[in-house]
Formats: structure tokens, sequence, C-alpha cells
């Protein structure tokens, strides 16, 4: 299933403003993109997003936001949303995000296995993927 928010685009934000931010990037590059950006941008916002594993859950918890709908969402992802009090639903669960040729669990979920501090995870992975 598909959220009509997502218009083909990877995510698709609405802030508490009422604007509407879009991203065509893969991954946690857009949360990251946005927080870099304007660390407010994502308080209280609801969020339409094609995958969330843990790292994307993170960041969103870090940014604030009060909701979430995903195409399709990590049983980490969800064990972490579900002690936040951010508003989750998903079309698809899955055991974990993987590479996209399938071969390995991805690299940012990876790292965010043992992740529990949205501000730890923020840090982390502004280090690891550039601007």
């Amino acid at each position: 299933m598909k959220h009509p928010a997502l218009n083909n685009h990877s995510c698709v934000v609405q802030t508490a403003a009422g604007e509407i931010l879009t991203s065509d990037e893969r991954g946690i590059r857009p949360p990251l993109r946005w927080l870099r950006e304007d660390p407010a941008v994502l308080k209280n916002a609801a969020v339409a997003d094609k995958v969330i594993g843990k790292a994307a859950a993170l960041l969103f918890a870090y940014g604030g936001v009060k909701s979430i709908w995903a195409e399709c969402m990590s049983d980490a992802a969800i064990n972490f949303l579900s002690s936040t009090g951010i508003a989750f639903e998903y079309a698809t669960r899955v055991e974990a995000i993987l590479m996209r040729n399938g071969s390995d669990i991805c690299p940012m979920e990876r790292r965010a296995a043992e992740l529990c501090d949205p501000t730890a995870a923020f840090q982390l992975f502004s280090e690891v993927i550039p601007c």
C-alpha cells in the first residue's frame, strides 16, 4: 500500500506550520538533511516514508515528529517507536531493512541496532553521512 502523500517521493513531511517537505533521496538522508538545515523543522510534523528502519526512526524522534506512516517498517523501528509516544503505522512489517541488493542488513540499520538515544544517533549519523 502506498500513502497518497508520497506521490512518487521517498519521503514527505507536513510540518506543524503546514509546510510540505518532499525528498527523493534514499535512506536516512532526508531527515538528516532537514535536521541539519533547521533542527526545529520536524517538531510535531507528520511523516510519510517508503522505508523506516531504526536509524530513520531515531532521527525522526530526535526531530520531535508526532506521527510516522511507512510503506515498510522494520521490527527494530517498531520496537523503538513503541517506547517513544510517536504515533506510527505501516503497510508492511519486516524483520530488518536490507541493502538494495538484498545481500545483507542495511549498514545504517546495523549501526542503529544498539542505539536508544536519538541525540547520539543524530551525532553518529551526521559523522557517517556527508552533507
